[in-house]
């Protein structure tokens, strides 16, 4: 994990913004980046947390919408889902 398009300032407070939030995970990485740099990490918000309130992101999350939605790891999918063409939409290899 990397910062693009801009620096952050040592002692800079700061929010990290999302769109959708399941595992936290690139809320979490960011977190550790940012604190490397030397900056203090306020909170962090997003549009749609997708595990209720259940994911811990290492700073407060505050969310427009929260839904609870099931997420399975790919040798335990039930048979229903497993049945349907799995998709990866998101920009985590932009």
């Amino acid at each position: 994990f990397r910062l693009r398009r801009f620096e952050i300032a040592k002692g800079s407070r700061v929010v990290i913004v999302e769109d959708i939030v399941t595992t936290g995970l690139s809320i979490r990485e960011t977190v550790d980046c940012l604190r490397g740099l030397g900056a203090e990490v306020v909170a962090a918000a997003c549009i749609i947390d997708r595990s209720a309130g259940k994911t811990d992101v290492g700073v407060p999350l505050i969310a427009l919408a929260e839904y609870e939605v099931p997420a399975y790891p790919a040798d335990r999918l039930p048979p229903e889902l497993a049945a349907i063409p799995a998709i990866k939409p998101g920009s985590r290899n932009i």
